[in-house]
């Protein structure tokens, strides 16, 4: 039977192979659909069984949902190698299993009037990852005998204000915007207000109060230097969606330094990392081990929501994804040098026409809308084909947790490469908080 180790390895390594064969898929440019004629790209056999899909079966396809539908064997095999390596996005809910703490009346997270009290300012997604990670990050100091924590990115100090006043463990938030460290100190104070109308005095007097400090990480460096208080001489890292090379430096943090116990990492923004982001683990160095910019940024999306969508038949809106690749044909075709030209976001509704979609873009770009009437004639033969757009873009989608997999599974084997423990666990709700999964590993 293969070790962890090994299967990670061989995991990777298959992962890698479909992800190339693949690659012109995944770096398809939805804008570039017409321009680049993208339908032409896919094989001949999943052009013929796609041609006049209705975007609603293929979504169900996607979502494992396969119907009477005669697809070509090429497609299917890819669909069932992507599901059997891809790392699980099902929450499994364990926290909710976990025996629960007895907690006093007497305290924040345990007095009857107090039980809202951490949701004040905090948004419905937000709410959800922070009391699923702040359970995780709770047991997970229990078990390595750390009673510090140390919250990178920590915004608004939503999640050390949970970690702090409610779980009793001191905790820092590192936040490199001056202004949100300032709100959440402010936060803070308006948080003990309201409890100190319900607790005793001993009980606010006891208060692990969170500090809040300002620093733009750049290097390692900067947090073997940090003036930490003598409560937190061993602490363990947290990361709730660190962009870029955040994580992956958070990581070699936790490596390098004997203080740091633990580190609890949600990724995101991976079309962000650099060289010093990906890859990290020294097997995948080895390796032909290249992702583009547009497979990491795709691996970022929410699949699970699209297909929701899809399955539903909810996919009108998506017509402006063939909008915006109409455009794109009419810019290249007046100048090339408008290739990618910055639209910015142009809101869809449905009395939202494709000739006022034009007229928008072209008053943003300064441009006077082309008179010539041939134009016209072949952007509407374009938009006559939208839901060929909208399948082209749930195909890509559909390899988008493959590439998050081997970015996930290259940080965790990183951290097995030093002899230390690690485990990847799909904690939040996927269809809340897409990048659902939250890496944990121990110093012992």
């Amino acid at each position: 039977m293969l070790s962890q180790k090994e299967t990670i390895k061989r995991t990777l390594k298959m992962s890698l192979q479909v992800i190339q064969n693949y690659d012109w898929l995944l770096d398809l440019y939805v804008l570039d659909y017409f321009v680049d004629q993208h339908w032409e790209k896919l094989p001949l056999t999943w052009r013929e069984a796609f041609y006049n899909m209705d975007p609603q079966i293929l979504g169900n396809i996607i979502d494992g949902n396969f119907s009477n539908t005669v697809l070509p064997l090429s497609f299917l095999a890819l669909m069932k190698t992507v599901q059997c390596l891809t790392i699980t996005r099902q929450s499994l809910d364990k926290c909710a299993k976990k025996k629960l703490r007895e907690i006093s009346v007497d305290t924040c997270g345990g007095h009857p009037r107090l039980a809202n009290l951490f949701l004040k300012h905090v948004k419905l997604k937000k709410r959800h990852e922070i009391s699923l990670m702040a359970e995780v990050v709770y047991h997970t100091a229990s078990q390595t005998n750390c009673n510090g924590v140390l919250d990178f990115g920590s915004g608004l100090g939503h999640l050390v204000r949970v970690l702090g006043y409610k779980y009793n463990l001191y905790a820092a938030g590192i936040e490199s915007q001056t202004q949100l460290t300032e709100e959440a100190r402010k936060l803070d104070l308006e948080l003990e207000y309201t409890a100190s109308k319900h607790l005793s005095i001993e009980s606010m007097d006891n208060l692990k109060r969170p500090t809040h400090y300002n620093m733009t990480l750049s290097c390692h460096s900067q947090l073997l230097e940090m003036q930490l208080p003598d409560s937190m001489n061993k602490y363990g890292l947290v990361g709730l969606h660190p962009c870029g090379d955040l994580g992956p430096l958070l990581l070699k943090h936790f490596i390098k330094c004997e203080s740091s116990k633990f580190i609890c990492l949600v990724g995101c923004c991976f079309m962000k990392l650099t060289s010093e982001g990906y890859p990290m683990s020294e097997y995948v160095k080895g390796l032909d081990s290249g992702l583009s910019y547009p497979s990491r940024e795709i691996a970022c999306h929410a699949i699970e929501v699209y297909c929701d969508r899809l399955k539903k038949g909810d996919y009108e809106d998506l017509k402006i994804h063939a909008f915006r690749a109409a455009l794109e044909r009419i810019l290249v075709g007046i100048n090339p040098a408008l290739k990618h030209a910055p639209v910015r976001s142009i809101k869809h509704s449905d009395s939202l026409t494709f000739e006022r979609y034009c007229s928008l873009a072209f008053e943003r770009l300064q441009l006077p809308l082309p008179s010539c009437e041939a134009v016209w004639a072949r952007a509407r033969d374009d938009l006559s084909q939208w839901r060929r757009v909208v399948i082209v873009y749930t195909l890509r989608l559909a390899l988008a947790p493959l590439v998050e997999t081997v970015i996930l599974l290259d940080r965790m084997l990183y951290v097995l490469e030093q002899g230390l423990s690690c485990e990847i666990q799909p904690v939040f709700d996927p269809k809340i908080s897409p990048r659902n999964h939250i890496m944990i590993a121990r110093r012992t």
